[in-house]
């Protein structure tokens, strides 16, 4: 018996050539056969294709596969996608990125991803692989083509009346809410048998590029989905579709559109998809800038380049893009430290950062309306000539002298209503000691912070009380919304003050609780019956000062508390790290000797290390004698500044601030 060879990849003839995959036909249980030809993009008698989509989910290529008469190894997934597809009469042509593409090559990757936006706009259909089909997923499409029939007004196109748009959209949220009724376990729920299929969460690969083609998508059995179907499940292709319209008014007044990016929302988007080569995150948006008509702005895919030099050049198209320095804000995180060969105004892609679906992080950058640390002012930049200085406009007006220990409690609202009882014995104890533990950094980390205030007669930025700077600082000004603190603020939060600040807080709580119903002989003893990282747990229930704890819990979590030279107050974030038992504890970025900057265009201040000669080198940056140049730590508030109060003072002027 013959053992066919490996099947090795001729060499591309043209920069324009691709190459097609034909599945010959076959019946169920019979092997498949494969043949591969070379057509020309530029040549457009070639045959209809199909582009198939599917996720690689980190599987090795190790099921043989017979191709032109060798051995060609491919994933299982792709594999099973292929034995679904075929025909038993006629040949089915695919274009499939890890078969038509020579992944050994390079040279060859870099182009053809360069040519990833043609490939799909010239298929004739994208066919989706999801997995093997189901039940429940079968009655997920069904129920998207039901209430999710943006099609019904595509087909009125701009004659849709904003009443139009009114009775669908009722129609589809009773729809939603009749589906919720319905779905009291998760396991009853038949959306989420499609939607946490890993294709929607994907190691993104070149995902983006098969949004090009969604008027023509097919379900994995060939089920087809209108234009409007596919974007109901296709978050993306929403902000493709509104982007003509935006690009024509940014064209035409790029000023009115200064504060509101678009190419940064995109590139945010994707940062958080997983990648098996993690430049892929970047290469993978190219054939979307293409069509976007922003290209230029960003180089062409190639393999050779770092992943640091990748990840500048993606942050240097936004900007030059967006006109807009957003992107900043982005470029801290949790594991960021751990490339320190990467730009500091770049954020690492290959890390998910802090922004995430849902995410109610209090360390993302409070931006728009919210702050205006540089007053009313548009941003200036300018990029070094091998593009790795970011040169901004901007005021420092203070620096870090003091920071407080940041804490991190990472326990979901489940964990915390399971836990009221830490009497129970019924209670994991496991559970128990991380979450009292928990309990005990945050009130010990609080009361540290708190203590602070002692130096102060007067807040002299604002002319406030220490106690009223403090609190506000905590929750980063948000006294004002009604939704987080109530509208008795100053009660709640000078109660809650009072225990932090009292010489015995632990039996200022129960008396707070119980009034004159105890003596303090028996609160004494009640303290002693309850385990010693348990006591805090009453000051985060004690009305009404519980209040603004819970508050000042949500807003200071995984942040750091600081004070600077002019004695101002202000929060930072912090990064969190894994500890060996699975526990979190939170690492403050920022540190002392740090300085505060308030930048042109940004709504929030930035903390900046100087950089010296020493760090320079370990960071592999040059210096030059008598330059001074900075590495961006992180956004920051600073009580007192947020509102352009310190960018109006005439006594510090503007500068050039470079950044590395």
């Amino acid at each position: 018996m013959v053992v066919p060879t490996s099947y090795q990849h001729l060499p591309l003839t043209s920069t324009r050539n691709i190459r097609l995959l034909n599945i010959h036909p076959g019946s169920t249980g019979s092997e498949l056969r494969l043949d591969i030809q070379q057509v020309c993009l530029d040549d457009k008698t070639f045959p209809a294709y199909s582009a198939l989509s599917y996720c690689w989910e980190g599987q090795s290529p190790d099921c043989p596969t017979l191709c032109d008469g060798a051995t060609l190894n491919v994933t299982k997934n792709c594999k099973e996608a292929m034995v679904k597809l075929r025909m038993p009469e006629d040949i089915v042509t695919l274009w499939i990125d890890s078969i038509c593409v020579d992944q050994t090559n390079v040279e060859e990757k870099s182009g053809q991803v360069a040519l990833m936006a043609e490939i799909y706009k010239n298929a004739d259909k994208v066919t989706v692989w999801l997995g093997e089909w189901s039940r429940k997923m079968q009655q997920a499409v069904d129920i998207i083509k039901e209430i999710g029939d943006l099609s019904s007004l595509a087909l009125l196109g701009w004659e849709a009346t904003h009443e139009d748009g009114l009775r669908l959209q009722q129609r589809n949220q009773a729809r939603a809410r009749d589906l919720e009724a319905t779905t009291p376990h998760p396991s009853d729920d038949v959306l989420g048998s499609l939607f946490h299929r890993p294709w929607f969460n994907p190691a993104l690969g070149h995902h983006a590029d098969s949004y090009r083609r969604l008027d023509s998508l097919s379900l994995p059995v060939g089920r087809p989905v209108s234009n409007g179907q596919a974007a109901q499940t296709s978050p993306p292709m929403v902000s493709m579709i509104r982007w003509p319209v935006l690009k024509e008014v940014h064209d035409l007044k790029p000023g009115d559109l200064v504060r509101h990016p678009m190419v940064w929302p995109i590139i945010v988007d994707s940062r958080e998809k997983g990648a098996t080569d993690v430049r892929d995150k970047v290469f993978a948006l190219y054939g979307v800038f293409q069509e976007l008509q922003i290209a230029w702005t960003l180089p062409a895919p190639d393999y050779s380049k770092s992943i640091e030099d990748v990840y500048r050049e993606l942050i240097i198209a936004c900007i030059e893009s967006d006109k807009n320095l957003t992107i900043l804000f982005d470029a801290p995180s949790d594991r960021r430290h751990l490339r320190p060969h990467l730009a500091s105004w770049v954020p690492d892609w290959s890390d998910s950062g802090w922004r995430g679906k849902g995410s109610t992080d209090c360390r993302i950058a409070l931006t728009r309306d919210r702050f205006c640390a540089a007053g009313p002012t548009d941003p200036e930049w300018c990029f070094s000539k091998d593009g790795h200085r970011l040169q901004l406009r901007g005021k420092f007006i203070d620096e870090v002298i003091l920071c407080g220990t940041p804490f991190c409690c990472l326990a979901d609202a489940h964990t915390l209503a399971n836990m009221r009882d830490y009497r129970d014995p019924s209670t994991n104890s496991n559970a128990k000691e991380k979450y009292l533990s928990g309990l005990r950094q945050l009130y010990d980390s609080l009361t540290s912070w708190v203590s602070v205030c002692a130096w102060y007669d007067r807040y002299s930025a604002t002319g406030e009380t220490a106690r009223e700077a403090f609190c506000r600082t905590l929750t980063q000004d948000f006294s004002i919304a009604e939704d987080v603190i109530p509208e008795h603020y100053q009660q709640v939060s000078a109660a809650w003050f009072d225990i932090m600040t009292s010489a015995n807080p632990d039996v200022e709580v129960f008396r707070a609780r119980y009034g004159s119903e105890l003596d303090d002989a028996t609160i004494e003893r009640v303290i002693e019956m309850c385990p010693p990282d348990a006591v805090p747990f009453s000051a985060l229930t004690i009305q009404p000062g519980g209040k603004f704890h819970s508050a000042a819990r949500l807003w200071s979590n995984r942040r750091g508390f600081y004070i600077t030279a002019d004695g101002k107050m202000g929060s930072a974030p912090a990064r969190t790290e894994v500890l060996r038992d699975g526990s979190f504890r939170a690492v403050n970025l920022a540190e002392a000797g740090d300085r505060i900057a308030v930048v042109q265009g940004l709504e929030m201040p930035m903390i900046l290390r100087p950089l010296n000669r020493e760090a320079a080198g370990n960071a592999k940056v040059v210096v030059r004698d008598g330059e001074c140049v900075y590495r961006l730590v992180t956004h920051a508030y600073v009580h007192g500044i947020m509102y352009g109060e310190a960018w109006e003072d005439r006594a510090t002027s503007v500068e050039t601030i470079i950044l590395v």
